[in-house]
């Protein structure tokens, strides 16, 4: 993980949101996400760039639409891409067309959401981002947005 910039304003973060996800199914609950991990970390932000190991490495959480696609306990993108390819995908119908459709976009022109915890990685916004990267092999490195203290513990 390479970082950018430090002391990113939450202006920027929402900018580059609102121009990404605009019109998107998931654009509120999205910005809900972004806002209480605003408030969390104290609008303490860090824009990255992630690596594939990276970006294999995040912790999920809990995601069903409809089935169980990440268990309650979360898993690794790695892991939940690895558990996408055994899960029935006409039982998650929405969820492998997003997952699917955002295969097509341009990975290195996005801008994920993270938060750090423990030296950890984990997702704020971008579950079906993080899946369809892993799962459709993308390798093009990702600009994120990490909420946290991330120069204190990296």
């Amino acid at each position: 993980m390479d970082i950018l910039k430090e002391n990113v304003s939450f202006d920027e973060v929402l900018a580059h949101y609102r121009q990404e996800h605009s019109g998107w199914e998931g654009y509120a609950i999205g910005l809900d996400y972004l806002n209480a991990s605003n408030k969390r970390y104290q609008g303490k932000w860090t824009l990255v760039l992630l690596s594939s190991a990276d970006i294999a490495g995040v912790m999920l959480p809990s995601h069903n639409h409809p089935i169980e696609v990440i268990p309650p306990s979360g898993l690794s993108v790695s892991d939940a891409a690895q558990r996408l390819k055994s899960l029935p995908k006409d039982q998650m119908s929405n969820c492998w067309k997003r997952i699917c459709g955002i295969n097509e976009r341009d990975f290195s022109q996005m801008h994920l959401a993270l938060e750090i915890e423990n030296g950890m990685l984990k997702h704020v916004d971008g579950v079906h981002r993080l899946l369809s990267y892993v799962y459709f092999q993308k390798g093009d490195t990702v600009h994120a947005y990490v909420a946290g203290k991330l120069h204190a513990e990296r």
